[in-house]
Order: C-alpha cells, then sequence, then structure tokens
C-alpha cells in the first residue's frame, strides 16, 4: 500500500503529461489552417487591417479549439486521481495505527488544491502560459511582416516543441501537475498526521535525476517532527544550506508548510507519519538527547533505555 502510494506521486503526473503532444499537435494543425488565412507578399506577412483582425481572433479560437480536444478530460482524469490518492493515504495510516480519525479538515484541503489545479490547467496556465505568447508573437510577425514561413516554424516550436524544448502546454504543466499532485498528497497526509499528534516522521519516496542535497540526504530516514519544523524555519539545514534555506526551496516553506512542501519544487517526496516502535534507535536517542522528545516508560524499555 505505501510503496503503491509513493509511485504515485511520479506515475499519475506522468500520465497526465503523456497526454499533452497529440493535444499539442492538434491544436498546431488547427492554428495553421486558421494563419493560412493570412494574406502574404512574395512570401512575407502584409501588414494589413485583415491580417490584423485574424491575430486579434486567435486567442478565443485557439482556446475554444483547445476545449474541443481531449485536453479537458485529460485534466479531469488527472484531478479525479487526487480523491484516489487521498484515499491510499486514508487507508495507510489507518492501517499504520490500527485507528479511526476525522479526514474532513484533509478532505477539505484536497478539494481546494484539486480546484486551483484545475483553475490554473483549464484558464490561468493556458492564458499567460501559451495564448498570451502566442497572440504576441503573431501581432509582432503581422505588424513587423516577417516571413510567413518562418513565423509558421515560429509558431511550430511554441506550440509543438522541438528537439530542444517542450511545446507549451507541456512546459507548463509539466511543474504544475508534479508539484500539484505531490503537494495535494503531503497536506492530506500532514492533516491526518496533525489529526493523530503524530511526533514521528518518515522522508520516503523516490530519489530521482533532478533530486537535490536537501532530500537525498534525508531519503529513506526518520525524524521527529521538532527536526523537521527546524528546516522549516531555515535551521540545522546541514551541508545543504545556502545561506537562505537550500535549493529548490519552495519560498512559502516555513516550520508548518514544510510538511506540504517537503524538499520544494519538484520533489517526490513525501513526509510518512510512523510509529516510533518503527523508529531505529539511534534516531530515538538522538531526539532525547537534542530535547525534543521524552519516551514513555513503555517506550523506554522497547528501546532498552
Amino acid at each position: 500500500m505505501a510503496n503503491k502510494r509513493l509511485n504515485r506521486l511520479s506515475s499519475i503526473p506522468d500520465a497526465f503529461i503523456e497526454k499533452l503532444s497529440p493535444i499539442q499537435r492538434a491544436i498546431f494543425e488547427k492554428l495553421l489552417a486558421k494563419l493560412s488565412g493570412l494574406k502574404t507578399v512574395d512570401g512575407f506577412i502584409d501588414r494589413t487591417l485583415g491580417n490584423q483582425r485574424i491575430v486579434d481572433e486567435i486567442r478565443t479560437f485557439i482556446h475554444d479549439e483547445l476545449l474541443k480536444t481531449n485536453y479537458p478530460k485529460a485534466v479531469k482524469d488527472f484531478a479525479d486521481e487526487f480523491s484516489v490518492q487521498s484515499e491510499l493515504t486514508k487507508s495507510y495510516y489507518s492501517a499504520a495505527f490500527e485507528t479511526t480519525f476525522s479526514t474532513a479538515l484533509a478532505d477539505a484541503s484536497v478539494k481546494q488544491i484539486k480546484k486551483s489545479v484545475v483553475q490554473a490547467l483549464i484558464t490561468d496556465s493556458v492564458q499567460a502560459g501559451f495564448l498570451s505568447p502566442l497572440e504576441n508573437t503573431l501581432s509582432v510577425a503581422v505588424n513587423s511582416g516577417a516571413s510567413f514561413v518562418e513565423t509558421v516554424k515560429s509558431i511550430r516550436d511554441f506550440v509543438e516543441g522541438n528537439e530542444d524544448v517542450d511545446g507549451a502546454i507541456l512546459k507548463y504543466s509539466k511543474q504544475l501537475a508534479h508539484d500539484s499532485f505531490a503537494n495535494s498528497d503531503r497536506a492530506y497526509n500532514s492533516a491526518i498526521a496533525d489529526e493523530l499528534e503524530i511526533e514521528w516522521f518518515l522522508w520516503a519516496g523516490g530519489e530521482i535525476a533532478t533530486s537535490r542535497c536537501f532530500c537525498i540526504e534525508r531519503h529513506g530516514k526518520h525524524y521527529h517532527y521538532k527536526e523537521i519544523e527546524k528546516w522549516g524555519r531555515k535551521e540545522d539545514v546541514g551541508e545543504c544550506n545556502i545561506g537562505d534555506g537550500w535549493a529548490g526551496m519552495n519560498r512559502s516553506t516555513d516550520e508548518k508548510t514544510i510538511f506540504t512542501y517537503a524538499g520544494g519544487y519538484g520533489c517526490l517526496h513525501t513526509v510518512a507519519g510512523v510509529s516510533i516502535f518503527d523508529v531505529p534507535k539511534e534516531d530515538v536517542i538522538r531526539n532525547i538527547e537534542n530535547g525534543n522528545y521524552t519516551p514513555s516508560k513503555t517506550e523506554a524499555e522497547f528501546f532498552g533505555l
């Protein structure tokens, strides 16, 4: 159960992202048909009001065409996976701590994140990361009388991408998809951990090619929540300290939000609550010595303290 949940932190966003290339291709074909209406003279776009009107229509036209593709369904299917992930997290805590608990606050946090993600993918990021730059490029081309062939090539590289860069939709969706899904999982996880008053956590997840120093140092290790809160305050960051936190740290990280943001942008780790009886003895002793933790009699006997 735990491994399945952790693997989904990358597999679910990746599955969504894989659907985007054909969508970008379909959009470019629609756009190319629209651009064919531009009047040219000797291969250069004529500087006319008619051509400018076509550019003015592009934003609405392409947005409408995007909504006719599989893009809205891909976004909806992706958003639905947030709830599936929440159920896996709930099952993990029910089994690990053999107890029942309220998920009202956790459910509300995930619902809000889902709403924000759908808004960003369907409207906000589409406008800022795709439609506005596209319209600007076309407007400059018409106003300057640019080469039609070169303009089409430039637009194709922007919309579909090439061997060096991702297409616009794919580009803005990549980090948003990964970060939002991981943040949703960690927010749900954190809310349940607070509900159960869990003190011990495992820095769990998969190391990837882009894993940074901060997560590599902590991967697979156990910590008391007070240690994690210190990192959120940019204290005791260790060798990964770059003077004001660590490389990749989300700018909104503090002693509370670190349980949601973890290592920061692109991080696929989660801060999973665990029973003290699953924590290595040396980690318990470290936190007794630094004043973070005082074991109960039963716990002291269990660890032979």
